[in-house]
């Protein structure tokens, strides 16, 4: 393992913005001894004077943008909170004095009102979308863009699950569908096929064909040609909604840096990403290194649901067939996990193997590394996963390095904790331990949030 190469760390902060814009110089002292270079700050809401959280956004819209791109504002804040914005202000002022780049993260939140069709495909939807970017941008002109989350499609099986690939596609998709040249009534079909054959596979189908790599799998699935053209249309819809978004994003009068989000490269084929697509037209991409299981958004925690699930619609699979199956849809190979139960025993030497292997697949998406900044989290929240340990953070921040990535952004200050600080800052600038004077992570702070999912 390298140990003269360092990476460069970017913070998110928010939810709540409170407690980092009340203490900003201690924390930035701290954090750029630690190696911070960048920091992505939001939602841009406050509590209001209730102590609600998230309530009230940090700025009045300003109503000339939003004409200008033939959209509704939205209504402006009954609190104004001055003293609030302007420690706001002097924070991200005081930042952009020390040298941080400076992102907000999700600038489109508190957008106003879209259009009645689908999201991906509404062009008022995607103009309020725009419009509330660029009044973000004009509000705060000390910082630098932002980073979107999202959208992307759905990936998990399990019913119920918020990013179900079987309920993404509804009737509002089906002109668009006809606009990117695909037949919407036969890639419904198509879905619905591949669904029940996910109900009715048997062990001896998954030991002839899983293993046998792309033909293979295609072959667990019937050879079925709507089916591809189902994924394909999948990247085809999410890779015009950015484009066009990165069209709306240009003409905005000041210039600004925006990034992007995805799951890890892994999932791309599902979910409809195309890494590569999207880093050659945004200014960088964030796929997410969340490896934590149960929760959301993890790589365990999405291969737990599958093998769970595929076992609960098949009772003839055990464990070891239904994780062959997860390896031929998602295209990786993990020998290390034959059982659910081995997702509970962490992260073998072999796993950094596959982290590194994730991380090549990123960097060979974009122009540089410099534009690949991984989100990183360690699991506990806001995601509700299972704790990744310092011991674990290290390893794989470690793996990603030596495969060549230089930058990744921390999700989020508020959970820091000591092990995690300690472990950044020692990767990334000045190593910092349990009791040094100064800047203290704040660890199990409150987080904000009404959804309890961002």
């Amino acid at each position: 393992m390298s140990t003269d190469l360092r990476l460069s760390a970017w913070m998110r902060f928010g939810q709540p913005l409170e407690a980092v814009i009340g203490n900003y110089s201690e924390i930035f002292d701290g954090w750029q001894a630690g190696g911070v270079k960048a920091i992505v700050v939001g939602r841009m809401l406050f509590a209001g004077a209730d102590g609600k959280p998230m309530t009230t956004a940090a700025f009045d819209p300003n109503p000339e943008v939003y004409r200008d791109l033939g959209v509704e504002p939205p209504e402006p804040p009954a609190e104004k909170l001055p003293e609030k914005r302007a420690q706001l202000t002097r924070a991200l002022t005081a930042a952009r004095e020390r040298g941080f780049e400076i992102y907000v993260f999700c600038p489109d939140a508190g957008q106003g009102p879209g259009g009645d069709g689908h999201a991906l495909a509404d062009e008022t939807s995607l103009a309020a979308r725009v419009a509330r970017i660029r009044d973000v941008m004009e509000a705060f002109p000390m910082v630098d863009g932002g980073v979107l989350d999202g959208p992307e499609l759905g990936y998990e099986i399990a019913p119920g699950h918020r990013s179900n690939i079987f309920e993404d596609m509804p009737d509002t998709l089906r002109a668009k569908a006809t606009s990117l040249d695909f037949d919407f009534d036969a890639l419904v079909a198509a879905r619905d096929r591949f669904n029940q054959r996910l109900h009715c596979l048997q062990p001896a189908d998954i030991d002839l064909r899983a293993g046998a790599g792309l033909l293979g799998a295609l072959a667990l699935f019937d050879n079925d040609p709507d089916l591809a053209a189902w994924f394909a249309f999948r990247r085809a819809l999410l890779m015009d909604y950015y484009a066009r978004q990165h069209q709306a994003l240009a003409a905005m009068p000041r210039p600004v840096r925006i990034g992007v989000g995805s799951r890890l490269p892994c999932f791309n084929a599902l979910n409809g990403c195309d890494l590569q697509a999207m880093a050659q037209r945004y200014a960088f991409i964030l796929p997410k290194l969340y490896f934590y299981h149960r929760g959301f958004d993890g790589f365990y925690g999405t291969i737990g649901r599958y093998i769970q699930t595929l076992t609960e619609w098949n009772p003839a699979l055990g464990d070891g067939h239904a994780m062959k199956v997860v390896e031929a849809l998602f295209g990786v190979h993990l020998p290390w996990v034959t059982s659910r139960f081995d997702l509970e025993l962490g992260f073998p030497e072999a796993f950094d193997e596959f982290v590194a292997e994730q991380t090549r697949s990123m960097l060979a998406a974009a122009p540089s590394p410099q534009h690949v900044v991984p989100w990183v989290e360690a699991g506990r929240e806001p995601h509700h996963g299972d704790p990744i340990t310092a011991g674990e953070l290290f390893r794989y921040l470690s793996a990603a390095r030596d495969a060549g990535l230089e930058r990744f952004l921390y999700h989020s200050h508020t959970h820091l904790s000591d092990s995690e600080w300690a472990v950044i800052s020692q990767l990334c600038g000045e190593p910092w331990h349990t009791g040094k004077a100064g800047y203290q992570p704040p660890d199990d702070m409150p987080w904000e949030s009404q959804s309890k999912r961002s």
